[in-house]
């Protein structure tokens, strides 16, 4: 096989990879950051869960730094499930910082998405469309034990999405890839406003490129 051959079989693979309806994600890992358009600020977060903790006799927002300095989360993304794991330091909203009490701290964070997950009909963003408390996970923080989370619809017809919505020009003004979607707590209760995921994704190489770039390289060794 020559240099040329193994160049254009590389191009044509990662064309059919980038097709219109290809799914917005390839298969992969990646970092997860704020969204700069949570209605809470500040500070800003990836996640909101709030009377998390019943703290005041007032409805009391609890959100998550995706990137405080101690903060990681990522997003996995494999065929039909999506994961959302790492850790992220969040505490008790009081308006320009978090209170200081024993419920502000890092917290432990995973969820998966494994059933309902396609890709949205004649669109490349990803979604779940599960009934609500189909999917499930936990949150872990520097007190008590760890509280059970679910999916939940709230008549929006999924529970979560993952892309820049029908028209490609972002959810809520941002100009990416962002993640949002709503979520009970404990998993299966009554939902409480606000309690959802909404982050924004940091660009990573797809699989596609990576495997692009692989094959360039066999070929450069060919010389």
């Amino acid at each position: 096989m020559t240099r040329n051959s193994v160049i254009v079989g590389a191009l044509a693979l990662l064309a059919t990879a980038g097709g219109a309806q290809a799914a917005i994600l390839t298969h992969g890992m990646y970092t997860l950051s704020n969204h700069p358009d949570g209605a809470a600020q500040m500070p800003r977060y990836g996640m909101r869960l709030d009377e998390l903790f019943n703290i005041t006799g007032s409805h009391d927002i609890f959100t998550f730094d995706f990137e405080h300095a101690n903060s990681h989360m990522e997003l996995w993304y494999f065929g039909s499930t999506i994961r959302i794991w790492g850790q992220a330091w969040g505490g008790r909203d009081i308006g320009s910082s978090y209170a200081v009490e024993p419920t502000t701290g890092l917290y432990t964070i995973d969820f998966t998405y494994n059933v309902g997950v396609s890709q949205v009909p004649g669109d490349d963003d990803l979604w779940c469309t599960a009934p609500s408390n189909s999917n499930f996970g936990f949150i872990q923080g520097p007190v008590g034990g760890p509280i059970t989370l679910s999916d939940e619809r709230l008549g929006f017809g999924y529970t979560f999405r993952l892309g820049n919505e029908d028209n490609d020009l972002g959810h809520r003004g941002y100009n990416g890839i962002s993640g949002w979607g709503w979520m009970n707590h404990p998993a299966g209760s009554q939902h409480i406003a606000s309690s959802d995921w909404l982050f924004t994704i940091v660009p990573a190489p797809g699989s596609a490129a990576l495997l692009g770039m692989g094959v360039l390289a066999m070929a450069r060794r060919r010389r």
